[in-house]
């Protein structure tokens, strides 16, 4: 069985990590959104220090936009670190939606 694309990057999701703790919401729309609509960010913070984590999701409205930031920006320096940015994970499908089908 094919795998039919690269985890959620057909849906144009990427997972970047190694980020900046001091790295916050507007400067990663900013250098995300240099390659097109940036959907959702998610920076998650820590609880107590309310600082990034380092690591955030961001979801694209193209595909093909997902594609070309990764690829320029995976190993790219960014705040004084490099990145890591890879396909995230696809979003689970509901189970309606999973279970079979006509065929």
């Amino acid at each position: 069985e094919g795998d039919g694309g690269v985890d959620g990057l057909d849906e144009g999701r990427l997972f970047v990590r190694n980020l900046p703790y001091s790295s916050s919401e507007p400067e990663l729309q900013e250098l995300f959104g240099a390659f097109g609509r940036v959907d959702e960010l998610l920076l998650p913070l820590d609880a107590e220090t309310r600082r990034a984590k380092g690591f955030a999701h961001v979801t694209f409205s193209i595909c093909e936009h997902a594609v070309r930031a990764m690829s320029e920006l995976d190993g790219s320096t960014f705040q004084g670190r490099i990145l890591h940015v890879m396909p995230g994970r696809a979003r689970a499908r509901p189970a309606a939606e999973a279970g079979g089908g006509g065929g």
